[in-house]
């Protein structure tokens, strides 16, 4: 297959197709080789689209024998015996709850695998029947089982926020994975993959012998695709996008390296490209915002439209080891939340603190996320949004505030009434935040002076605004606040026009009630 016919794998997580069908594969079998024959249990965890569906269907086709799929690959040289196992897969990646039981789709499950190994036994227990499978598998061929489970926890995610529900699902679960250690003695690997690290004493009760390597150095490239990969894999597929965008070849990595690449599993690993928005770039020669419109969950959106801090400090805030280990801190923590659902990423560690520093990754999730929950927010489509986002920018770039407040106004006219008033300052901070963020203007949220703090500090090529905000007072009073705190005198002898700005929000009318602005010189 010449370069020029390069078949892009979209969506595709098989293995075997990928193989069969000439899809370009980005060759993970070393690292495969090294996981299979180090260790025997293992848990991962890598944000949606990530590759972990195709990573355990390639583990699925090495342990099945399949010798001839990995041909071309390092794994054909790595493995010289090619015995084959009893592999039981086990997906739980299409759990939808509205639409199925739990017990129901693992009773699907084991009832197929007791097909094919037999010796069903007669009781109502999914865990005494998934034990059972396992042991038969082993009888049956007389050779150890092979375990994985795919999005393991997709239905203790699905109900977060239904704390009785979601306990229903996780005790079911934790009594079916329990066979993992079990019944050691039948089995030869196992892994469990998914987005979500619930602590030991949770979903993992009693399953202490599974490794987990999410936050391991050698094996943060596992998923995802790195810049070695992606150059050595796709060189046609960066030049015709280069083309397509008048960049040529460097300004196409540029623009792909800024939008999807960034993520860090470790402190110290390499840059981790999003696979799946990279080789739909490449596919379509086209940037775009492929994998926020594959799917936000609403429950993030809710969750984030209701915290109470600043979110530009939830984005680089400081998390602990144990913290960032636990999806269900979520509760007083969003990093964990937001770090393990592919928002964040690891920026640095702190060893003595052990402390991990995090941070967004790329532009198509700065975009994405802040694109998506401003308008979840202010109860607006985003193509209307994108309009006001273009008007609001021209004007501030022309020097006209006034004309950017009153469409800024307009848009949050039809925030709803169930946005409390104790919670209008921060919701009105953190709207106003990722506004001036999608409009691309250097944008700090309460930024530290020698004598005070400005509630927002936004910074053009022509233009500095200074804004100080007050809720149910007056813009008389903001406008004094910067004057008497002197917010403006690191710019005394900046060339470009300083504006102050004072903002009042009325929460009876959840929305701006009046400003007043005048230049530093006035």
């Amino acid at each position: 297959m010449s370069a020029s016919t390069t078949k892009y794998p979209i969506g595709i997580q098989s293995f075997s197709v990928i193989r069969q069908g000439g899809f370009a594969y980005v060759d993970k079998t070393a690292l495969i080789y090294r996981l299979v024959t180090e260790g025997k249990y293992y848990f991962l965890s890598r944000p949606r689209r990530f590759g972990k569906s195709l990573l355990l269907s390639t583990i699925q086709a090495y342990f099945e024998g399949r010798k001839e799929l990995f041909e071309g690959l390092a794994m054909a040289q790595l493995e010289k015996d090619w015995e084959s196992y009893p592999v039981l897969l086990l997906s739980l990646a299409s759990y939808n709850p509205t639409e199925m039981d739990l017990r129901d789709v693992l009773d699907s499950f084991i009832s197929n695998m007791e097909l094919v190994y037999g010796k069903r036994v007669e009781t109502e227990s999914l865990s005494a029947r998934f034990g059972n499978v396992i042991m038969s598998a082993y009888e049956k061929t007389g050779r150890q089982v092979v375990v994985l489970v795919d999005e393991y926890d997709a239905p203790v995610v699905a109900h977060l926020e239904d704390d009785p529900r979601r306990e229903e699902v996780r005790n079911l679960l934790k009594s079916v994975y329990v066979n993992l250690k079990d019944k050691d003695a039948c089995i030869k690997f196992a892994m469990l993959a998914g987005v979500s690290r619930f602590s030991k004493m949770t979903i993992f009760s009693g399953l202490n012998n599974l490794d987990d390597i999410s936050l391991l150095p050698e094996w943060s490239e596992l998923c995802g695709i790195t810049e070695r990969e992606l150059t050595d894999n796709f060189p046609y597929g960066i030049k015709k996008l280069g083309e397509r965008l008048h960049t040529g070849y460097d300004g196409a990595m540029a623009m792909l390296k800024s939008h999807y690449d960034g993520y860090h599993f470790t402190a110290d690993s390499k840059d981790i490209y999003n696979p799946f928005s990279l080789l739909k770039a490449l596919k379509n020669s086209q940037i775009g915002s492929y994998w926020f419109m594959s799917g936000t969950p609403t429950f993030l959106l809710k969750y984030l439209s209701r915290i109470d801090r600043p979110l530009e400090k939830v984005l680089s805030d400081n998390i602990s080891e144990m913290a960032l280990s636990d999806i269900e801190t979520y509760r007083i923590s969003p990093e964990a939340l937001l770090f393990q659902t592919g928002y964040l990423t690891i920026k640095g560690y702190d060893v003595r603190r052990r402390r991990y520093s995090l941070g967004i990754p790329n532009k198509e999730v700065e975009e994405g996320l802040f694109t998506e929950l401003l308008a979840y927010n202010v109860k607006t489509d985003k193509g209307r949004l994108d309009n006001y986002i273009w008007d609001i920018r021209d004007a501030l770039e022309e020097g006209k505030p006034a004309e950017a407040l009153e469409m800024i106004r307009s848009l949050f006219a039809a925030i709803p009434a169930n946005v409390t008033r104790n919670r209008t300052e921060l919701f009105f901070e953190n709207n106003l935040f990722m506004l001036f963020k999608l409009i691309g203007i250097d944008v700090r949220a309460e930024w530290w002076t020698a004598d005070g703090r400005i509630d927002m500090l936004l910074e053009m090529s022509d233009y500095v605004y200074v804004m100080e905000l007050k809720f149910d007072r007056s813009a008389e009073e903001a406008l004094t606040q910067i004057d008497t705190k002197e917010y403006t005198l690191p710019w005394k002898y900046d060339n470009r026009k300083v504006f102050k700005i004072g903002i009042n929000f009325a929460s009876s009318k959840r929305n701006i009630d009046s400003w007043l602005i005048l230049t530093s010189g006035d």
